[in-house]
């Protein structure tokens, strides 16, 4: 297809003839203000690093969390300097010298005294004298350290044998400031260089890293029931590049360069993961024409109990969570696959993006984050392009990305940070999911081709190395070389600096002159709560489709304001802009082009593409919520979605019908909402076979069933969760579990009528569960019950009190219990409200969960609060637990309520009662419908 090989091509020269003006108009960029920089947080570069020699001792098999270390950190002197600075973090430092090491046996040359800034994490050594240019110095530093309890630095989590013996290991995840709380080191990415590593455990246990394990190991000469694992130098990189863990893991593989490593007793649920990660190793190796084998020997996988989701950003030996990493096909249902697909990609997108090449500083952090995301989905689209993984990117990043980068507040993605605090802050929605937007623009603009050959360029002149992004721009612009990819006045980075410099995107409105064959189309900001002048100008690619022909569409620009466009336009044919959806902003059109469209789309729901539809959806709900589109038309465009098979599109209108829950609600206009949802939902509901697992359906069909019927049993109609009661109690009672495909389904809604016998079971399989993401999907079921005696001692477990002591949940899981319950129901809400109005019961919440998950807690019961007697209940509630509140957080409490009571009195609100009424009356009764 030519759109893919050529992109965004702007349009034929006839065509260009034809627009106002002629020829292509840029606007001055009118990018943010360039922030202050603090450089005082930065390392100094009169001496950096050339090689780390890291000695590490650690008896976590014994529970142990603390640890011993040396580092030997090898320097070269730029510019003469009596002081050497490096990071440190929670270390204890027992002793330094420095040696000068130009010949063999090193000499010494003094034991520098130091001080520590613990606001910088600087950790200074002063030298009587200046080091001088030309010899070679090691500053040997020794120390005392404490594995962290969480994901960062270096680490200690615990998985329970099938004993149920509590069995502990250590890793590491130094993304992106974690390397200082392992060893003293210049921990910033563009201080590159060579790493050997020696880790001291019980010989009962395994270490692993970022290389091979250079020789046998050796017995320890202080402790012979220790030895001493030694790993082969590295290549150069980043401190955060660098990975290890310490644990009695089992491995499996399929040759011995790549293996993945997990906790005995699931060990062999990691054979998918280990194929995925060849097939996507296989397929980015040859799309990036760049192998990984041409840099690093060894590809492992770890799965790590109590991780989370996702995977480090690391070279050679990655980290996941265990949800992400582990697949049995017995309890896991059908999206876990696509989902690992898709975390291995990104993970290993990052050997390239971030490891091989790395940005010289954090300000530039979004181009490697954005690179990874985009390839997360892309990669595993690579490998598995049945699964429909750029779906997911629509739905999972850029949906996203445009629904939380609409407000006053947003950054723009080059963003310069100085303290840990701020660069943690970086890893948000802007660097990951907005980045890979708009990377993914730039990908479609230059088309595949090029877009190809310019990484290309940029990762090989810059393997090893530390860049900005104009040396990504400046490879892509030579991979197009002078090809008409670009506006002839238009450069990649003129066209990137309009969106990576400025926060927010653009709203694209689309006027078209009925009658005169002529559109306007022009540009503002976007924001999701207000409307305020804006003098940026984003460069916009577009594509038209003219739904006619469904084969015709045109490519454009917008890089002014404004413009207009000449063309034969049917003016009862409807004309959609950003077809294919890979632009990273929103389009608004007239009202009559509105009607069209959903003219349009009831006749024929495959008048456009699933990303199209879904598009438009989203866009519609995101402007009438903006106040720019009447709320009708976004619930009149929904109507059509009664006949569509498609899951992207109703993926995207589960928002929108979500929020209409959430606020109707416990209203008046509750009866009409429900009604209005069965006509949307029954020509699916009728196709499907609830229970039924049919071998040939697609991703498309299960999603979809999955969506169908999570609403019809949320409502309770057309006998929904009747049939999920019956497949519950008939689980309970032969003791077996549900089909992992609709287990989520079912076990949820078995709970709501569960009996205490009932209740008990799921809780005993999710206590006898080995398996994180099946007990992740009965946290969530039994937050699904209806009773508040169920529920109270649910929340109670959370807390390690009553039934849960039993269980010891993990610390991630407890904060799991209490989100499951307020997410279910207003029941669950109501009896958290119970739980915590007693002053000792939330206090005893805060200790366990901490002040935080409190927090949490009163917030999410302001969101789902939309009555006054519901409100009375939450002032209840705040007045019990007095200063366990925080005054911010009461206060935003109550603005939170009082903007849900208001809204009942809105023009949207209004708007949506008024046509919700009149839809029931006009299905009911046709005759009386209004046209």
């Amino acid at each position: 297809m030519a759109s893919l090989k050529v992109g965004f091509v702007i349009f034929a020269t006839a065509f260009v003839a034809s627009v106002a003006g002629s020829s292509f108009q840029l606007d001055p960029l009118n990018v943010a203000p360039v922030q202050d920089s603090d450089d005082g947080f930065r390392l100094p570069q009169d001496i950096t690093p050339t090689h780390y020699d890291i000695r590490l001792r650690t008896a976590v098999h014994d529970a142990e969390r603390d640890f011993q270390g040396s580092v030997d950190i090898h320097l070269t002197v730029n510019e003469p300097s009596d002081r050497i600075t490096v990071h440190s973090r929670s270390l204890t430092i027992n002793s330094t010298i420095l040696y000068t090491s130009n010949s063999e046996p090193w000499t010494e040359v003094e034991r520098p005294s130091y001080v520590y800034d613990e606001l910088k994490e600087h950790l200074t050594f002063q030298c009587t004298s200046p080091l001088q240019n030309g010899t070679n110095y090691v500053l040997r530093i020794n120390y005392n350290g404490r594995l962290l309890i969480d994901t960062t630095g270096f680490f200690r989590k615990y998985y329970r044998d099938n004993d149920g013996i509590r069995r502990y290991i250590a890793a590491t995840q130094f993304y992106p400031t974690g390397a200082r709380q392992a060893f003293p080191c210049f921990d910033e990415p563009s201080f590159k260089t060579t790493f050997t590593l020696s880790l001291i455990h019980h010989n009962s246990y395994n270490a692993v890293s970022n290389m091979p394990r250079e020789d046998a190991l050796l017995v320890d000469t202080v402790d012979f029931e220790f030895v001493v694992s030694t790993f082969a130098e590295s290549q150069r990189m980043s401190t955060h590049a660098l990975a290890f863990a310490v644990t009695d893991f089992e491995v499996r593989s399929r040759t011995p360069q790549q293996r993945t490593l997990a906790r005995p007793n699931v060990v062999n649920d990691t054979q998918y993961a280990l194929g995925a990660g060849d097939a996507i190793l296989l397929a980015l190796n040859t799309h990036l024409d760049l192998s990984y084998w041409n840099y690093m020997p060894q590809l492992v996988q770890i799965a790590i109990p109590d991780f989370g989701l996702g995977g480090t950003q690391t070279w050679g030996l990655v980290g996941y969570g265990e949800p992400t990493l582990l697949y049995n096909p017995e309890i896991n249902g059908y999206r876990s696959k696509p989902a690992i697909a898709a975390t291995i990609a990104q993970a290993y997108a990052h050997q390239w993006f971030g490891s091989l090449v790395t940005v010289d500083w954090w300000k530039y952090a979004w181009v490697h984050e954005g690179m990874a995301s985009m390839y997360g989905y892309y990669g595993a689209h690579l490998a598995y392009p049945e699964d429909q993984h750029m779906d997911r990117f629509q739905l999972q990043v850029m949906q996203p990305a445009l629904e939380r980068d609409a407000s006053e507040d947003a950054r723009p993605m080059n963003w310069n940070v100085e303290s840990p605090a701020e660069i943690a802050g970086l890893l948000d929605s802007v660097n990951k999911q907005k980045a890979a937007g708009v990377i993914n623009m730039l990908r479609n603009v230059l088309g595949e081709e090029y877009w190809q050959n310019g990484v290309k360029r940029y990762l090989r002149s810059h393997e090893m190395d530390s860049v900005t992004p104009d040396d990504l721009y400046e490879a892509l612009e030579e991979a197009i070389d002078d090809l008409p990819v670009l506006p002839n006045n238009m450069t990649v980075k003129q066209f990137m600096d309009s969106w990576s410099d400025a926060p927010g995107y653009p709203v694209v409105n689309v006027r078209r002159i009925y009658g005169a064959d002529e559109i306007i189309i022009s540009q503002e900001r976007f924001f999701l709560d207000r409307q305020l002048p804006s003098d940026h100008i984003w460069y916009i690619p577009y594509q038209g489709q003219y739904i006619e022909m469904l084969d015709f569409t045109y490519h454009a620009w917008l890089t002014t304001k404004a413009r207009k466009h000449f063309g034969r336009f049917d003016d009862n044919k409807p004309f959609i802009l950003n077809v294919h959806s890979v632009g990273f902003y929103r389009v608004n059109y007239d009202s009559r082009n509105w009607e069209l469209i959903t003219a349009a789309w009831i006749g024929s729901p495959n008048f456009a593409s699933p990303t199209a539809r879904a598009q438009l959806i989203d866009d519609s709900f995101a402007l009438a919520r903006a106040d720019l589109l009447d709320f009708s038309v976004v619930l009149r465009l929904l109507t059509a979605l009664k006949n569509d098979r498609d899951y992207l599109p109703w993926a995207t209108a589960n928002k929108v019908l979500t929020y209409l829950h959430d606020r109707l609600r416990g209203t008046e206009q509750w009866s009409t909402f429900v009604f209005y949802v069965i006509t949307l939902v029954d020509s699916n509901y009728r196709m499907l076979q609830f229970g039924e697992i049919a071998p040939n359906e697609t991703i498309n069909d299960k999603q979809l069933k999955d969506l169908i019927l999570s609403w019809t049993c949320k409502l309770k109609i057309f006998q929904c969760s009747g049939n999920a009661e019956q497949m519950f109690r008939s689980a309970v009672r032969n003791d077996v579990g549900v089909h992992p495909d609709i287990s989520p389904l079912v076990y949820c809604y078995g709970a709501r009528s569960a009996v205490n016998e009932e209740f008990v079971w799921l809780y005993r399989r999710m206590f006898d569960s080995q398996n994180e993401a099946e007990r992740s999907v009965l946290i969530n079921a039994m937050g699904c019950s209806q009773s508040k005696e169920q529920l109270d001692a649910y929340l109670t477990s959370s807390i390690g009190a009553g039934v849960g002591s039993e269980v010891n949940f993990f610390d991630r899981e407890r904060l799991q219990v209490v989100q499951a319950v307020y997410s279910a129901s207003r029941i669950g809400v109501d009896a958290l409200i119970d739980f915590l109005n007693n002053w000792d019961m939330a206090d005893d919440f805060i200790y366990w969960l901490d002040q935080p998950a409190f927090d949490d807690a009163i917030t999410a019961i302001a969101l789902r609060t939309n009555t006054q007697a519901e409100f009375d209940r939450l002032k209840d509630l705040l007045v019990t637990v007095g200063s366990l509140a925080p005054e911010n957080v009461v206060n935003a409490a109550m603005t939170t309520v009082k903007a849900n009571l208001d809204w009942h009195d809105s023009l949207e609100a209004l708007i949506i009662t008024e046509f919700l009424e009149r839809y029931v009356y006009e299905t009911i009764s046709p005759q009386n419908k209004v046209t």
